[in-house]
């Protein structure tokens, strides 16, 4: 996109770079908006979208909903920001595990690779990643041949997870991760590092005492963004709607309504 790779563009470390460059708090978000708007033009002819919906931490920027109005005037689709951006995936979460009314004690933990946003009944918290102790390992880095990076991955959700779990009792958890996930919940890459580790989320589990406590619901973040999504008013009447995750970097989902 713009002769780059969309996450180079649109990106937590972009906004790092921007700030650390000097560029003002207000100027911040107009300065993503080129690149977002170039990616909606293409994606929303792409599939074929009648309504856009954004979420993440970057739309929580000073300005951001102004800017996203100018930039996407002419998109000829409604770009509708979700009331909540951080924190609407998490809240989508908990309430998939609590809609039946048979999870009473229910956490959901939306993995993002700058930061674990973590939602129950009572509580909403989040945990920012130490990157000193957890170094960002972007996709085709070599990763540590000890796996002591994995090991330090899994102690920082489960320490999450203990956190709002302290007793280890829970009906039901949403876990939704950065990254794809096969059918065997393999994981694929992210700056984690933890592609092919076949056991990551048995190894979070028992790291947080949790095995054998409940229902367990494990997805994609992005997927976990399109079920809040769906379930936002103002997209009632819509069809096929583009689902954007703007954080560390953007990640996205088809909601197609029967």
């Amino acid at each position: 996109m713009l002769g780059h790779e969309l996450w180079e563009l649109l990106s937590t470390p972009r906004v790092e770079a921007d700030r650390n460059a000097g560029v003002p708090e207000h100027a911040l978000a107009t300065r993503l908006m080129p690149a977002l708007a170039s990616a909606l033009e293409s994606l929303v002819h792409q599939h074929t979208v009648d309504a856009v919906w954004l979420s993440g931490g970057l739309a929580c920027l000073q300005g951001f909903e102004l800017a996203l109005t100018a930039a996407t005037t002419k998109l000829g689709r409604p770009v509708v920001l979700a009331a909540s951006p951080r924190f609407a995936p998490v809240h989508a979460g908990l309430g998939l595990l609590t809609s039946s009314g048979s999870a009473h004690e229910a956490l959901c933990l939306d993995v993002g690779q700058t930061s674990l946003k973590c939602a129950s009944p009572q509580t909403l918290q989040v945990f920012e990643r130490d990157t000193t102790m957890l170094p960002r390992l972007f996709i085709g880095m070599p990763r540590p041949e000890d796996g002591h990076h994995i090991i330090a991955a899994v102690r920082f959700l489960a320490g999450a997870l203990r956190a709002l779990a302290p007793d280890a009792s829970l009906d039901a958890l949403c876990l939704a991760l950065p990254c794809p996930l096969d059918e065997g919940l393999v994981p694929g890459g992210c700056t984690y590092g933890w592609e092919g580790h076949a056991t990551l989320v048995a190894d979070i589990l028992a790291e947080a005492r949790l095995t054998g406590s409940g229902e367990v619901l494990v997805l994609n973040d992005a997927e976990l963004a399109a079920e809040a999504a769906r379930g936002d008013a103002r997209l009632a009447s819509h069809r096929r709607i583009l689902c954007l995750t703007l954080g560390f970097g953007p990640g996205g989902a088809l909601l197609v309504r029967d």
